[in-house]
């Protein structure tokens, strides 16, 4: 009986492997690699930019004093950036996801919430980052109120002007008669002459206009000093105004006080023709005299003086004696305020608006398209369905 040989098994090559054993297990499959989104940079980036423009904002609208007013600029601050990236970020990413699968409501509260949360930002920003250039321009405004207001007074004091011929030809008319009556009775016809009872009622007619023209001239004279004064006020004004080194709040006491000082000049402009007093005057020589026992004097008197009357009359006819009105110094600016000046500050609101508003909505709408694509893909009869029934068809509803 022949010896068996055992034989030992064959070695392992070191350069095959060994195949593996047959597994029935379904491969694993690893997960989805997370797609970029432009969202998780562009919110937090513009979020960190609305507060630093409510930053540099909200000093100019609360005027911080102490330590206490910052730690106000600083909650502000904070709040508005937090507010700003939690109720856009819940928006995007939650609604633009639930309107995508058919909930209406989301898209309304989410689109809704943008639009508030927006548009009390934009208010804020813009009208801090603009409130001082808009009270310069409310105050150079002024400037130029203050300038067309001298011009007006001027004006009408310089129509004025047109009285003192009428004056003066009354002035002389009743003098030159006067002075005829006592050498020849001109007025009474007695021919006798001498100082009478004609000549005494006169005397104080003649005396009185000949004291209006002394202050019509008067007047004139001052009313070209006047308007000399007002010019120089008028450049101190702008002088105050365009002066950098004053801190705002003097400057703005500053410009007050030339305000007032203006304004005060130009009423003793207006006055400096003492218009009422040739009303009067102009009445009483159209009222005439009464002579007692003089008929004919009287008569001859009243002709003379009606004449002149009516001359001085018709020249204050032709003036306008209701005082212009001032302009009134503008208070200070508020939020308000800031709208009414947005097309001189068009870039900045601009660009504000696009930062608190457009942005977010912006970013809403693309999330959602691409919410929308995506369902598209995966289930396009359901994405069909959710377009037209919307999401309760799912269910059977």
């Amino acid at each position: 009986m022949s010896e068996q040989t055992t034989l030992p098994p064959p070695a392992k090559s070191r350069w095959l492997r060994d195949k593996p054993a047959t597994s029935h297990k379904s491969p694993v499959k690893l997960a989805a690699r997370k797609r970029f989104s432009i969202s998780e940079i562009a919110l937090p980036a513009f979020s960190l930019a609305t507060g630093a423009m409510v930053g540099l904002s909200a000093p100019q609208l609360i005027d911080p004093q102490g330590i206490s007013g910052w730690v106000k600029v600083a909650l502000l601050t904070g709040s508005a950036t937090l507010v700003s990236y939690v109720v856009n970020r819940h928006a995007i990413v939650s609604g633009a996801d639930l309107t995508a699968k058919g909930y209406q409501s989301a898209g309304i509260v989410s689109v809704g919430s943008i639009v508030l949360v927006g548009a009390g930002l934009f208010a804020s920003t813009f009208s801090g980052l603009t409130i001082d250039r808009v009270n310069d321009l409310r105050l150079h405004e002024n400037g130029q109120a203050l300038a067309a207001h001298i011009e007006t007074v001027n004006a009408q004091a310089s129509k004025a002007v047109q009285v003192i011929p009428a004056i003066g030809a009354a002035v002389a008319d009743i003098q030159q008669h006067l002075a005829c009556e006592e050498q020849e009775s001109c007025i009474s016809g007695r021919k006798s002459g001498g100082r009478g009872t004609v000549t005494r009622a006169l005397e104080p007619i003649a005396r009185r206009s000949s004291e209006i023209s002394a202050q019509l001239s008067k007047g004139d004279s001052e009313r070209s000093n006047r308007l000399a004064e007002l010019n120089r006020l008028v450049g101190e004004y702008q002088a105050v105004l365009s002066d950098t080194s004053l801190a705002t709040g003097e400057k703005r006491r500053s410009l007050i006080r030339v305000d007032a000082r203006i304004k005060q000049d130009a009423n003793a402009l207006l006055n400096a023709m003492p218009l009422h007093l040739v009303g009067s005057y102009a009445s009483e020589l159209e009222r005439g005299i009464t002579i007692a026992g003089r008929p004919d004097a009287t008569h001859n008197a009243n002709v003379l003086l009606n004449r002149h009357g009516r001359a001085i009359g018709d020249a204050l006819d032709g003036l306008d004696q209701n005082p212009p009105k001032a302009p009134i110094f503008p208070d200070q600016a508020g939020v308000s305020s800031t709208f009414s000046y947005m097309g001189h500050f068009l870039p900045i609101a601009a660009l504000t608006l696009v930062i608190e508003l457009v942005m977010p909505l912006t970013l809403w709408v693309y999330t959602l398209l691409s919410h929308l694509w995506g369902i598209y893909r995966q289930e396009p009869t359901t994405y069909a369905d959710i377009s037209v029934h919307g999401e309760d068809s799912r269910h059977g509803v």
